[in-house]
């Protein structure tokens, strides 16, 4: 009873200890991520020929996983909104247990999307791109 009485207050306070560092894992969002999220917070209706070699270069970087490359290519896609051929691409990624919040939200705000991000939207991707 004593041994509990002990453990207790370390685990708790080790458990505690642990707890921001695993809220701040999700504040490291990858550059592949926050670059898209910044195409997104400026895109108008479809990608520049510009934005189109940015996103390009993201969709072939060896760190880029394989949903941001979905995402990528999506964006590449984009006219006015989502293309149909990827939109199931991007409700996947948003079901995905295993996503990244940040990945989820990029596929999410992709989805709704319509010639541009509106004010909420462009809200959560100024945060992904801190």
């Amino acid at each position: 009873m004593n041994l509990l009485r002990i453990a207790s207050p370390i685990i708790f306070s080790m458990l505690l200890l642990a707890i921001p560092g695993a809220s701040a894992a999700d504040d490291n969002e990858s550059s592949a991520t926050r670059t898209m999220a910044e195409f997104m917070i400026n895109l108008q209706h479809y990608a520049s020929e510009a934005d189109k070699v940015k996103l390009e270069k993201v969709a072939v970087e060896a760190t880029t996983t394989a949903d941001e490359k979905i995402i990528a290519q999506a964006l590449l896609n984009f006219k006015h909104k989502a293309a149909d051929t990827d939109k199931p691409k991007l409700k996947a990624i948003t079901e995905d247990v295993t996503a990244p919040a940040a990945v989820k939200d990029l596929a999410s705000i992709l989805l709704s999307l319509n010639h541009h991000a509106t004010d909420a939207d462009a809200a959560k991707l100024k945060q992904i791109t801190k």
